[in-house]
C-alpha cells in the first residue's frame, strides 16, 4: 500500500494526509486524515457524483448542507449525498481533526494535491482561486467530475471553463503537475 505525506493548503486552513486512494481499492473511495485550523474555512461547492462523510475525532465542525447549518463534534459523522452543496468552517479557537471520505474515489486525491499545489505556488488569489484564467480552466474543468464551487453558478462555469480549458491545453497549462503528488517515494 503506497504511503502519502500530509500537505497543507494555507487558502482553506486544512491538513490532508490519505490513508486510502482509488488504487488501493478498485475505484471504492478515497480516505484521508483531515485537519483545519482555527479560521480554517471550505468555500460551498458540491460533489456532483460523490457522497462525502466527515467523521470527527477532536474538535467542534461546523456545516452548512443544503442550506441548514450543522454541529459534528468528536464522534459524530455528517454525510453529504452525491450533488448536495456543503461547507464546512472552524469557528473554534482548537484544530478539528476527522477522517474524510469520498464515494466513488474518482480524481479526488490530484484535486486536492492540485489546489493546494496552486496556492503552495504561489499561483492563486488568498481564497485559492488560480489567478491565471487558463489555469482556472485547466483545473477546474479538468476536475469538474469531483467538485464544483457554486459561485460563480454552474451554469456560467459550464460557459467559461471548457473554452478556457481548451486554450490552457494549446498552450501547455496542465491542469495537474506530478511535484504536486503527496506520495511517499
Amino acid at each position: 500500500m503506497t504511503t502519502f505525506r500530509p500537505f497543507f493548503n494555507p487558502a482553506t486552513g486544512e491538513w490532508i494526509e490519505y490513508t486510502a486512494v482509488a488504487a488501493d481499492n478498485g475505484g471504492e473511495l478515497v480516505r484521508f486524515n483531515w485537519r483545519s485550523v482555527p479560521g480554517g474555512a471550505i468555500t460551498e461547492h458540491i460533489h456532483p457524483g460523490q457522497e462525502e462523510r466527515f467523521t470527527i475525532v477532536a474538535g467542534e465542525a461546523h456545516f452548512t448542507v443544503a442550506g441548514k447549518e450543522a454541529t459534528a463534534k468528536a464522534g459524530e459523522t455528517i454525510v453529504v449525498p452525491a450533488g448536495v452543496r456543503h461547507s464546512e468552517g472552524n469557528l473554534g479557537s482548537v484544530e478539528i481533526a476527522g477522517v474524510v471520505e469520498l464515494r466513488p474515489a474518482l480524481r479526488t486525491k490530484e484535486f486536492h494535491e492540485a489546489v493546494a499545489g496552486l496556492v503552495a505556488d504561489g499561483r492563486t488569489t488568498p481564497r485559492g482561486a488560480p489567478k491565471n484564467p487558463l489555469q482556472l480552466g485547466a483545473t477546474f474543468w479538468h476536475f469538474r467530475h469531483e467538485s464544483r464551487v457554486t459561485s460563480p453558478p454552474i451554469w456560467i462555469q459550464n460557459l467559461m471553463l471548457p473554452t478556457l480549458a481548451m486554450l490552457a491545453k494549446v498552450l501547455g497549462v496542465k491542469p495537474y503537475y506530478e511535484s504536486w503528488d503527496s506520495r511517499v517515494r
